[in-house]
């Protein structure tokens, strides 16, 4: 039997991390997107080409400055989408390996955070969007990164709101509101 793959999905300080955590602290393996793209940032040849892109001011002894990187790609359509290129179908490739690589019998399904929904093709079981006010997402955003409100605006004009989701989470309360909502999603 295949196992159920779930993204979790929603703009920038919607509380996708959140859910992840709620789910895999239930006992539900996980994976972060946005880790794979960690991991597909460190290899040599991904460095080189974004250096290439965008100059060498955004990597740092042979590491991409993802912070500075942020700030500049969020501000321009046509960079960020040269940008997201590099990266994308590596990604899926590692999500595919990691999903592939569970290991025994248990069929229960795998959650996956993705921030950028649209990156690549995927055959999704389920969708969760989670969502939550544009004000709050600001705020929780700034207070997270240390970034200030223009960055945050920038990036949240650039994000497209997913359409086609299968439950849809608010996270406009406290955390124990969201748990609730969680585990009413995992029932149904």
């Amino acid at each position: 039997m295949k196992r159920k793959v779930v993204a979790i999905t929603g703009g920038i300080g919607s509380g996708k991390t959140l859910v992840r955590d709620i789910v895999q602290k239930k006992g539900y393996f996980s994976i972060d997107c946005d880790s794979l793209a960690r991991e597909v940032s460190s290899r040599p040849q991904v460095v080189q080409s974004v250096e290439q892109l965008l100059g060498s001011e955004f990597v740092e002894n042979g590491k991409l400055n993802r912070r500075a990187i942020r700030n500049k790609i969020f501000s321009d359509c046509n960079l960020l989408e040269s940008y997201n290129a590099l990266f994308f179908e590596e990604v899926k490739k590692l999500l595919d390996e990691r999903i592939g690589g569970l290991q025994g019998n248990d069929v229960s399904p795998v959650f996956v955070e993705i921030s950028v929904f649209d990156a690549f093709e995927y055959r999704w079981d389920e969708v969760w969007l989670v969502e939550a006010k544009k004000l709050t997402r600001v705020n929780r955003v700034m207070e997270r990164d240390l970034t200030d409100r223009q960055v945050v605006s920038d990036i949240m004009s650039r994000q497209r709101v997913c359409r086609k989701y299968t439950v849809k989470l608010t996270n406009d309360g406290t955390v124990d509101d969201l748990k609730t909502h969680v585990e009413t999603a995992l029932v149904n």
